[in-house]
């Protein structure tokens, strides 16, 4: 992101190219991307998710502030949550469900500063048989990862469709996205209730297609996919360094957002899949830096509600997320980066 030069002919021009919902002044005149007159080294959990692919991108943009990132691949989102709740990881990104999962074991060491995006979960039939009314579970056999933000979502919206979940022909599967795959090619499934890549997998494959019905606009969940947080004792020794992460992860993702392509590349490249894969699945991802609050409240309150975690925290949860750099990296207020929606 170009530097604010008051009065020169480049601020005008950048100004004038910038999104009409950036506001940079505040964004670039003040230190939230300034070098920092020391190094600093962070380690940075990482997942072969879509959605993350800006974050492949975050250590060279970091570096411009003097920041040394080290990225440490992960399998799992729960995972990578482990790992920044103890400590060996200063940043990462997972669920919008993680934070509160931490938090109802006892973790308070996890503090969300950024929103991901939305849209990578998806739902996966064999081809010519759509599901297209939510009333036609009744009869399907679904694999769900328990636990998972895509499950989230569909228990989430099964219940708001009138359905009891409890009553559907659910089974659980254990491993990575292609065990769905797998199942629903076998007939052992009907419906997968997966994320990308897997569904970009069956559809260019020619033998699986997405339902008519979504599970992304889940009133109580919403689409958000992921966050990015850090932890709290990085946070508080680093405090300006963590500033630098943000604005730095602000301007990967306002790369994303200009040209989502090339992030097709980098993520078939980083996931070792064939370019129309990856670009079918960023096809069904946004990237955004907002950070729904009142949605991750209700993904609390939804958790507890069900026997997910033992412990009500939507009260608290709040505590756990702050639009403090976030505000300072793009100019906006915590109220338009969604702190009540």
């Amino acid at each position: 992101m170009k530097i604010w030069l008051a009065g020169s002919m480049l601020a005008l021009l950048a100004l004038l190219a910038a999104p009409a919902s950036w506001t940079p002044a505040t964004a670039q005149t003040d230190a939230a991307r300034t070098r920092l007159a020391a190094p600093v080294k962070v380690k940075q959990g990482m997942a072969n998710v879509p959605a993350l692919s800006p974050l492949w991108l975050l250590p060279e943009q970091a570096a411009k502030y003097n920041l040394q990132i080290e990225q440490i691949l992960f399998q799992r989102f729960a995972d990578e949550r482990t790992a920044l709740a103890s400590g060996d990881l200063d940043i990462a990104a997972f669920g919008p469900q993680d934070i509160t999962l931490g938090l109802g074991q006892g973790a308070k060491s996890m503090i969300g500063v950024a929103g991901i995006g939305s849209g990578n979960d998806c739902l996966l039939v064999r081809k010519g048989e759509d599901i297209k009314e939510w009333a036609g579970l009744g009869a399907k056999t679904i694999g769900v990862g328990a636990g998972s933000i895509s499950w989230l979502k569909f228990a989430a919206s099964v219940q708001e469709n009138g359905l009891d979940y409890g009553k559907l022909r659910i089974i659980n599967i254990v491993g990575g996205g292609g065990n769905y795959l797998k199942s629903l090619q076998g007939k052992e499934i009907d419906l997968a209730v997966v994320w990308h890549p897997f569904c970009a997998q069956g559809i260019t494959e020619g033998w699986a297609q997405y339902p008519t019905i979504t599970h992304n606009g889940s009133k109580t969940v919403g689409g958000l996919i992921a966050v990015l947080a850090v932890n709290r004792g990085f946070m508080e020794k680093h405090h300006e360094a963590t500033q630098r992460l943000v604005s730095a992860y602000v301007d990967v993702v306002k790369i994303a957002q200009a040209d989502p392509q090339r992030f097709a590349k980098i993520y078939a490249e980083k996931a070792g899949l064939p370019e129309a894969v990856a670009t079918e699945a960023i096809r069904y991802t946004r990237f955004d830096v907002s950070l729904p609050l009142e949605s991750i409240k209700r993904i609390s309150k939804f958790l507890f509600d069900n026997g997910v975690i033992a412990r009500e925290v939507s009260g608290e949860i709040g505590q756990y997320y702050t639009y403090e750099f976030l505000a300072r990296a793009t100019g906006r207020t915590a109220v338009d980066l969604g702190q009540n929606k």
